[in-house]
């Protein structure tokens, strides 16, 4: 399978074997109040709020930054 990338002003993810990854406006927290990075590996889903991302508040639209802050963390095990 070829990698997929793709990203517009308010999302960014990734599709590849190992599974998919997004960071943007349409994974929310349950209160709808933070945008969340999403990891979909295995059939299980993972889901980081911006908060716990590590992310600088100045890059919080930063779509690419925050889904390559959010696979990093879910690689170190954020799970």
């Amino acid at each position: 399978m070829k990698t997929n990338v793709y990203s517009a002003s308010d999302y960014a993810g990734m599709v590849c074997d190992y599974g998919a990854f997004y960071y943007g406006y349409e994974v929310t927290t349950e209160d709808e109040h933070e945008w969340c990075f999403e990891a979909k590996v295995n059939g299980e889903i993972t889901k980081i709020p911006f908060s716990e991302l590590g992310v600088d508040e100045k890059e919080r639209f930063d779509c690419q930054a925050c889904l390559l802050y959010g696979i990093g963390k879910f690689l170190n095990g954020k799970r």
